[in-house]
């Protein structure tokens, strides 16, 4: 009898333990300010945090958050060992994943030049991509964006090893302007200390939304439609400018 008790126990406890499953969200680890891998090991910002906000104290999921280099994450998506990961919903991925209808963030791409650019006025009139063929634009290895809106045969484009590197060039007056995501540039901006000698201009050329892709094959699938419900009244009611605030 006692015996009996002791495994019903177990069980149980097994079951309460082991009855709420968990969604494996998984992230770029080297892409600051929105995901990357901090100095305690752990997975940190913009994206991480609204997912955590969201996912966790809104919708009282249990999410792990885990970073990988992106090549990787996203094929860990496609077979099946992760459930979800936050990015561009490309109609390639949706192949194999569904979206959220509401983005976890738009990220606004914008122009910058260096401070006191002799046609300043003119790029501050930019309305769109054509109005920037006749300056050197500045870019970096793996700028899916880039490649796709600049094809070199149109446009003058230096590209660097990275967008830091180019940001530098950019503050050398090596090229006229940089196009890029707002957010990414400000961050880099600010830790390297060349806010003084770069300028932002009142330019946005397009807005990327990252939006939650999760598996077509994840039982997790079904929680998207209340995840974009979700993640519109945290953004009206202001939660999302206070977690862009921490990475400025």
């Amino acid at each position: 009898m006692v015996r009996m008790l002791l495994v019903l126990s177990l069980c149980t406890l097994s079951f309460f333990s082991y009855g709420k499953e968990t969604l494996k969200i998984v992230y770029y680890d080297s892409f600051p300010p929105y995901s990357y891998i901090n100095a305690a090991g752990e997975m940190e910002g913009i994206l991480v945090d609204i997912a955590r906000e969201i996912l966790e104290k809104q919708m009282n999921l249990d999410v792990s958050h885990e970073g990988f280099p992106w090549s990787r994450a996203q094929r860990m998506v496609f077979n099946g060992q992760a459930d979800a990961f936050i990015t561009v919903p490309t109609p390639e991925r949706l192949k194999y994943v569904n979206a959220a209808k509401e983005p976890v963030f738009n990220a606004p791409i914008n122009l910058f030049t260096y401070k006191n650019h002799l046609h300043q006025n003119k790029l501050e009139k930019v309305s769109s991509l054509e109005d920037l063929k006749e300056f050197v634009i500045l870019d970096y290895v793996g700028n899916g964006w880039g490649n796709e809106n600049f094809p070199q045969e149109s446009y003058t484009r230096i590209i660097e090893s990275d967008l830091s590197v180019a940001l530098q060039m950019l503050a050398k007056k090596k090229g006229d302007v940089v196009a890029v995501d707002k957010v990414v540039a400000e961050f880099l901006l600010s830790k390297h200390d060349r806010r003084n000698l770069i300028t932002e201009l009142p330019v946005t050329l397009t807005v990327v939304p990252f939006a939650l892709c999760i598996s077509k094959a994840s039982e997790f699938a079904t929680v998207l439609e209340e995840f974009s419900e979700q993640v519109l009244s945290f953004r009206q009611q202001g939660g999302e400018r206070e977690i862009l605030a921490k990475y400025k």
